[in-house]
């Protein structure tokens, strides 16, 4: 494509994504949208010089590769969204008869990564092959295969978010081919037999692959591509670890049986593949990720900027020739910003918030001391000095006062049937004397009430304050005490 070209159809050309041996790829923008794609196209040349039969070929695998672009849906394949094919019936094509447009994943394929950064290609080397197992796993599971892995079709960025591109020559599982279709320097032993593809011809290819990124070379190299396809099928490679001492032995193990000569010797699935990837220590000593390599989108960005200056040329070209595309994509670039900066702004304040000290929890206010609860008309007792208190019960409940209230007299000790009555005790009127040998009274007591009854031999004296007996009622019995006023008399053994 000359350089003077700069549109396709509605599309127009800012920059050059890859070149490979029958199409080009672009970075496009469509007119009146403003959406970026990447524009995939047969070359011009290829289609010029080739044999009518060879360019039927060249457009079938090219249409091929369109349908099943849109039929495969998976996170780590590309999207592809409209294809533009003319039928031409004759030859030399002057323009261009066919192409595809598709998302544009910003990054380098595996092949130019191994150069630029082949340390860097390492460390994010087993999350690739997670990915990429996962989206042959899926291309597998849909009936097909994929039949052209190798480092040009593997697409990886520096946060290790990987692609897989190129179906051209991709067919059914178990389809038998009467020509051998690959790259010689990955191709697998089944392919250069003519036998049918299988899910396990990926898997050699990727063997392949994987072993070149490790050692730095493919495993096979031949005099003649003739050469190259024997030692495919009968030379057992060197492990790794010969020509990179830091593959651990795992590794080796690994990669050596996905490149066995038979599709028996290899693993039985993709998702086997994918949990042996999980447990396999990759090397003897992780390097770490250097800060400055680290990814994201404004490093992408800036990235693309330096590697082809030419886009911001043309697209500011294309602006001035449609403002209104220019001020879309002003506001969808203001727009964007904003939700940046919104989310590095709602990123912080979780970070500030999650190292706050959690807050001193506040004591909790002790309980109040259970109080007596008074009874109706009843003033609790004063404590005896030098007596300590009685231990509470439930709470709530009143203590027994241990005095009487100030002001009411305390009544006299009184002798119970058979006591001694205490030392220095005095005859009182009505009372019995004191036997002999006993001590008198205790001074200070009172005498009997008058108008009381004697009472009745070994019995105590009646309370102070106690009327007598109603006249005409008869004594209480010996024994009983007596009656409350306006009461009947106890009768005895009542």
């Amino acid at each position: 494509m000359s350089d003077d070209v700069f549109k396709i159809d509605q599309f127009t050309v800012i920059g050059d994504i890859a070149a490979g041996q029958v199409s080009d790829v672009f970075e496009v923008i469509e007119d009146g949208t403003g959406k970026n794609f990447a524009l995939k196209l047969i070359r011009e040349e290829i289609l010029n010089t080739a044999t009518e039969k060879s360019s039927k070929t060249i457009l079938a695998q090219f249409k091929q590769e369109f349908k099943l672009g849109q039929l495969l849906e998976h996170p780590n394949l590309v999207q592809v969204h409209e294809m533009k094919f003319k039928a031409q019936t004759l030859l030399p094509v002057k323009d261009p008869i066919a192409y595809f447009t598709m998302d544009h994943f910003r990054s380098q394929n595996l092949k130019a990564a191994m150069t630029t950064d082949p340390e860097g290609t390492q460390r994010r080397l087993q999350k690739m092959l997670e990915q990429i197992c996962e989206a042959l796993g899926y291309v597998h599971s849909q009936g097909w295969v994929h039949r052209d892995i190798k480092p040009d079709n593997l697409l990886l960025t520096k946060s290790s978010e990987s692609r897989l591109i190129d179906f051209s020559l991709a067919c059914k599982i178990k389809k038998k081919h009467s020509i051998i279709q690959g790259t010689r320097t990955y191709i697998a032993p089944e392919t250069i037999k003519k036998q049918r593809a299988v899910p396990q011809t990926d898997m050699y290819s990727l063997g392949v692959t994987l072993y070149e990124v490790l050692a730095g070379q493919p495993p096979f190299t031949g005099s003649s591509p003739t050469d190259l396809l024997k030692r495919h099928l009968a030379t057992k490679p060197p492990p790794p670890s010969l020509l990179n001492e830091n593959v651990a032995p795992e590794l080796d193990r690994l990669v050596l049986r996905l490149m066995g000569k038979t599709p028996a010797d290899r693993f039985e699935s993709m998702e086997d593949l994918i949990a042996e990837i999980r447990n396999t220590r990759f090397f003897l000593e992780e390097t770490e990720e250097p800060i400055e390599q680290l990814d994201s989108e404004e490093e992408v960005k800036s990235l693309v900027k330096t590697i082809d200056s030419r886009a911001d040329a043309e697209r500011s070209k294309l602006f001035a020739a449609n403002p209104e595309l220019a001020q879309k994509h002003e506001k969808e670039k203001n727009a964007e910003q904003a939700r940046r900066a919104k989310t590095k702004a709602d990123e912080a304040l979780a970070v500030q918030n999650s190292s706050k000290p959690a807050e001193a929890a506040t004591p909790a206010t002790p309980a109040p001391t259970p109080q007596p609860m008074a009874m109706p008309g009843i003033t609790p007792a004063a404590m005896m000095p030098g007596v300590p208190g009685m231990p509470m019960g439930m709470p709530g409940m009143p203590v027994a006062p241990m005095m009487p209230p100030p002001g009411v007299p305390m009544p006299p000790m009184m002798p119970t049937p058979g006591m001694m009555p205490m030392p220095g005790t005095v005859p009182v009127p009505g009372m019995p004397p004191v036997a002999p040998g006993m001590p008198p009274a205790a001074p200070g007591m009172p005498p009997a009430a008058p108008g009381m009854p004697p009472v009745a031999p070994g019995m105590p004296p009646a309370a102070p304050g106690m009327p007598p007996a109603a006249p005409g009622m008869p004594p209480a019995a010996p024994g009983m005490p007596p009656a409350a006023p306006g009461m009947p008399p106890a009768t005895p053994g009542m």
